[in-house]
């Protein structure tokens, strides 16, 4: 995981990264995903990053959770 600095912030949320991507996705370096979730939305979203250049890691949730900063 890259180092964070003042310049990187931490963006959290199905619906704010997908907006993100929309609008603003060269401000996007990565995306954390669940690999569990395979519906259409999701495949949409990853087709989206990968459009953007946008590395995706995939982790559990429990990853996410403490990455979002709930955990």
């Amino acid at each position: 995981m890259p180092r964070m600095t003042s310049s990187h912030k931490v963006l959290f949320g199905f619906h704010a990264v997908g907006v993100r991507l929309k609008t603003a996705p060269a401000s996007i370096v990565e995306v954390f995903v669940d690999p569990s979730r395979r519906d259409a939305r999701m495949k949409q979203f990853l087709a989206r990053a990968a459009e953007a250049g946008v590395r995706v890691i995939e982790a559990d949730g429990a990853r996410l959770a403490k990455l979002a900063g709930s955990a």
